[in-house]
């Protein structure tokens, strides 16, 4: 009795063993991913700019691909996550569509020793699925800052301060669907910068 309880449980006990050398489940990390937009008749000039390194609020830190079901409700997809924080992301993407609609003379990053006359500053605010029921869409609000270090007086610095809000609906579902769309969001958004950028240095912000 007593041996044919130990086989018992030596089967038990090699079941849970490979139970729990099983592997992991895979996680799909994602990137944005979209060609840089074309800006036409857009002014430009000599001057050199450096984009700064994005602040995000708390919740989007990390790399979980977050998305909101209703009020109050944030959930995260277990298996997919963004490669990269959304944070960097889009400071990254901004710098290098900027730099690809020849604004400036040079587009320089945060790591970049020289203080140049013209500074991006921005924040990212939101960055997530909204889950509305009969739709989805990804939604991106940066904050974006504009400064001139050319005035001599701190309160002219600022040449503009602008929040941008970008949707772009589903195509597919999932962790694919939202890194889809925030491209598409995310080009809107650069698009829209680079635009007010070079209507800003028309003005005479660029002379």
């Amino acid at each position: 009795m007593l041996k044919r309880l130990g086989i018992i449980l030596l089967i038990v006990g090699l079941a849970g063993c490979l139970r729990g050398t099983a592997p992991p489940p895979l996680v799909h990390q994602y990137i944005i991913e979209y060609p840089p937009p074309e800006v036409e008749n857009i002014f430009r000039t000599e001057a050199l700019l450096k984009v700064e390194r994005f602040t995000v609020d708390r919740i989007y830190t990390g790399p979980s691909m977050l998305f909101r079901k209703g009020p109050f409700l944030r959930e995260a997809y277990h298996e997919h996550r963004w490669r990269v924080s959304p944070g960097d992301m889009v400071t990254d993407f901004l710098r290098r569509d900027i730099r690809h609609a020849a604004l400036f003379r040079a587009v320089l990053t945060a790591r970049d020793t020289e203080e140049p006359r013209f500074v991006i500053e921005g924040g990212v605010e939101e960055f997530l699925e909204v889950d509305e029921g009969k739709s989805r869409k990804a939604l991106l609000v940066v904050m974006v800052t504009l400064l001139d270090r050319a005035s001599q007086e701190v309160s002219r610095r600022v040449v503009f301060q602008k929040t941008y809000r970008c949707e772009a609906p589903f195509t597919q579902e999932g962790g694919r669907g939202l890194a889809e769309a925030m491209s598409r969001a995310m080009s809107q958004f650069s698009t829209r910068v680079i635009a007010d950028i070079g209507h800003a240095l028309q003005k005479g912000g660029g002379r």
